[in-house]
């Protein structure tokens, strides 16, 4: 009899989903939203084999990816990478999103050298994030932090091996 309770309680708890405040699911998303397009920039740039980059703006809360025009110096973007999804240019708004919010967002990288665009980082056709401004920097580590109602959540660009991981 115990150990039907125990199992019935168990299962119990399984399937009552686990809400969490409106905002807090807000926050989720808009976080999640940015290392997708890390992640995004990162796996096209492998499979073209060409240089792809992220552009995030934290005053604007916005995000966008990019195809730098290698042609000139110093590299530019070019915004005319597509959502793999909505198929309309890679450029998330948090102010027009309607499901994700933030208060604000800070952007924090670090490079192994000195980056004049430390902003726009790039992905070379290997996965490794850098500066696009000398663009032989390599990126040793981002964060990127979205904050909401006195709550906050990390997206973490690893420079060595351009894994993108949420906190």
């Amino acid at each position: 009899m115990t150990v039907a309770v125990i199992i019935l309680a168990v299962m119990a708890a399984v399937a009552i989903p686990h809400f969490m405040p409106a905002e807090e699911s807000e926050l989720d998303l808009a976080t999640l939203e940015y290392a997708n397009a890390f992640r995004f920039a990162r796996s096209e740039a492998m499979r073209l084999g060409e240089p792809r980059g992220v552009h995030p703006q934290p005053a604007q809360k916005r995000v966008r990816v990019f195809r730098p025009d290698t042609g000139v110096s110093p590299w530019t973007p070019v915004y005319d990478v597509y959502h793999p999804v909505s198929k309309k240019l890679y450029d998330l708004q948090l102010d027009a999103h309607p499901f994700a919010n933030a208060d604000s967002v800070s952007l924090t990288p670090v490079f192994r050298g000195t980056c004049d665009q430390a902003e726009m980082i790039y992905f070379d056709p290997g996965g490794v994030p850098r500066c696009i401004d000398p663009e032989t920097v390599l990126l040793d580590s981002l964060t990127l932090t979205v904050t909401l109602g006195g709550v906050s959540r990390v997206v973490l660009l690893n420079g060595i091996s351009g894994q993108v991981s949420l906190q």
